[in-house]
């Protein structure tokens, strides 16, 4: 019989009265095709609703919605797979492909715009995805530039006037994010600039003084700025916000640059830390306990899944677990949704945008493989060089100006 007529059937009328049982396969189905947000908010209302959770034939149920959602690689959209190439300690280049085809099996290397292509050293792309078919790139922490790789356009972003650091003194910035402002109809850059305590040392025995107090004001005073392309300048942020970066994946969403933080010289307090475009607000999240990074764990990597924030994570020689939030700014929205079986040649995930997440392998020169969480198989790319490492990002192109 099949949802529909159980669903008729359990409304029919007995003895003059309307039968208001409804069977558990029908409520499950019905939740299951509910979003994790609603959802959770179903069991803050109802016990019943809460332990959901944990019944795995729902949780089955629910998850095979959740992937089967999708959306499908379309003739526009490709693959950017960077190929970072490190012989030494000392050398490091970068190569660029878009990769194409249901098994990315077209493979075309792309030049890097200038000028990057004449200095590939340590360069990185902001994020998973591109933001109306522009990338933002990054070298060395502190150089941008806006690119699109179908129009080959690019521009140069001017760099910063902020100035904390004495003279002598270098800065970093750890924390970095590429979006979309779609209310100003405006591209942005945000950053954190801090001062190496190492160097703050060596700055303050240089000139005989104390250095407690002068890291002390120093670590309070982290300062986040952002750039926009509209009146292509930057502008200083009024927040203290200070999160160490644990992982080095950003991810960005709707408006939303995201990051894995935590508390300094503390690995109890971790955060996803989210920072709004559009209202110049920071949020941040408390992780559950079972998915934070400790020596327990061989990794702990922020990517998007299906249009959600989500963590993967393992402990050594156990399988990776992938929690999803439902709602952002709700720590009870995080929910444990998949287990991917660990395999002993893969190493770590790099990327996951859709249904798909992919991982570099153990030994050096296998390249990637790509595990389908809809069918539950792993791939290989065909991608394989020594001495190197990858990134990857969706792609889908867009003839748009970078303006």
């Amino acid at each position: 019989m099949s949802l529909k007529s159980r669903m008729e059937n359990s409304m029919v009328v007995a003895n003059g009265k309307v039968n208001k049982h409804i069977p558990n396969d029908l409520i499950f189905f019905v939740l299951s095709k509910l979003p994790l947000k609603s959802l959770k908010r179903f069991g803050c209302v109802s016990k019943s609703y809460a332990l959901l959770f944990e019944n795995p034939n729902f949780m089955n149920m629910y998850c095979n919605n959740f992937i089967s959602n999708s959306p499908s690689y379309c003739d526009d959209t490709c693959l950017l797979l960077q190929e970072i190439i490190s012989p030494n300690s000392t050398e490091e280049h970068s190569v660029m492909y878009l990769l194409s085809g249901e098994r990315f099996e077209n493979v075309v290397k792309i030049d890097l715009p200038p000028p990057f292509c004449k200095d590939d050293y340590d360069i990185h792309i902001l994020g998973s995805v591109s933001v109306n078919g522009t990338f933002c790139l990054m070298q060395l922490d502190k150089y941008f530039l806006l690119w699109n790789p179908t129009t080959e356009e690019f521009k140069a972003i001017p760099p910063s006037t902020i100035d904390l650091a004495p003279p002598d003194l270098d800065h970093f910035w750890d924390k970095h994010g590429f979006g979309y402002d779609h209310v100003r109809d405006d591209y942005k850059v945000i950053r954190c600039v801090e001062l190496d305590p190492d160097l703050i040392e060596s700055f303050c025995d240089n000139l005989g003084v104390e250095h407690t107090l002068i890291l002390e004001d120093f670590f309070d005073a982290p300062s986040w700025e952002i750039y926009s392309l509209k009146s292509n300048s930057w502008k200083k942020l009024d927040f203290k916000l200070h999160v160490r970066k644990i992982d080095g994946a950003r991810a960005y969403m709707d408006g939303m640059c995201h990051w894995h933080g935590g508390d300094r010289g503390s690995i109890m307090g971790q955060y996803l830390v989210s920072f709004d475009l559009v209202n110049d607000v920071f949020i941040t999240i408390p992780i559950p306990s079972y998915m934070k990074f400790d020596w327990c764990f061989e990794l702990v990597h922020l990517m998007m899944l299906n249009g959600s924030i989500a963590f993967i994570s393992n402990h050594r020689n156990t399988a990776y677990e992938i929690s999803i939030l439902g709602e952002l700014g709700v720590k009870e929205s995080w929910t444990k949704l998949f287990t991917v079986d660990l395999l002993p040649l893969i190493e770590r995930p790099i990327k996951s945008d859709t249904d798909l997440i992919f991982f570099e392998r153990k030994r050096e020169g296998e390249g990637l493989s790509w595990f389908n969480l809809n069918t539950q198989i792993f791939e290989e790319l065909d991608a394989k060089g020594q001495h190197v490492h990858y990134h990857v990002a969706i792609y889908k192109k867009n003839q748009r100006r970078i303006e």
